[in-house]
């Protein structure tokens, strides 16, 4: 009688390491899918090309949105700065965007961009380099260099802050956004 309850004892526990093992070897597969094609988009080309698809929409004149384009394109991390300094800039009556960081032009007839380049690629972060070209009616279309720090998350590549150099000076919106936040909307204007 001990034999045979041994002898159950192991079957069973045989039983059991083998759902595991199967049970291990299913949940592992989706997670290793994930991976490779997360592997894919860790390319200069698809990192071009999701910049490309970006700026395609964001530079649609009939539908263009700022805030939305920000929800939809920026980082979760830059759209919570953002979010916490339009709250406090309601609060103060106080107008904390005054450009539109994806055309760098006012009157524009239509904007086009042209990626200049893309480097540093990591699992979860990118550098890109683009020239933004508003084409305004009139003038001498200065192109504008933005700087693109890249986050990858929610499965995909997103702009992080929109930096660019102007008479010699590094303009950060991240920064900015964050120094407005943690002064509570009273930026020194010096």
């Amino acid at each position: 009688m001990k034999w045979i309850n041994l002898m159950f004892a192991c079957i069973l526990a045989t039983a059991s390491c083998t759902g595991t093992t199967v049970n291990n070897n299913a949940a592992q597969q989706p997670q290793e899918q994930n991976i490779a094609s997360n592997h894919n988009k860790l390319t200069e080309q698809y990192i071009s090309q999701r910049l490309t698809n970006i700026f395609n929409e964001a530079l649609n004149e009939d539908d263009h949105d700022l805030l939305a384009l920000d929800r939809k394109f920026m980082s979760l991390e830059y759209n919570r700065l953002q979010d916490k300094a339009m709250q406090i800039a309601e609060r103060i009556d106080d107008l904390v965007i005054d450009s539109d960081h994806w055309i760098q032009g006012q009157d524009w007839t239509y904007a086009t961009m042209r990626i200049v380049s893309i480097e540093d690629i990591t699992a979860t972060t990118a550098l890109a380099r683009v020239n933004i070209i508003p084409h305004i009616p009139g003038s001498d279309n200065v192109i504008t260099l933005l700087i693109l720090p890249l986050v990858f998350e929610r499965g995909d590549w997103y702009i992080d802050n929109m930096q660019q150099y102007y008479e010699g000076e590094l303009l950060d919106e991240k920064a900015w956004y964050k120094k407005y936040v943690d002064s509570d909307g009273k930026m020194d204007n010096n």
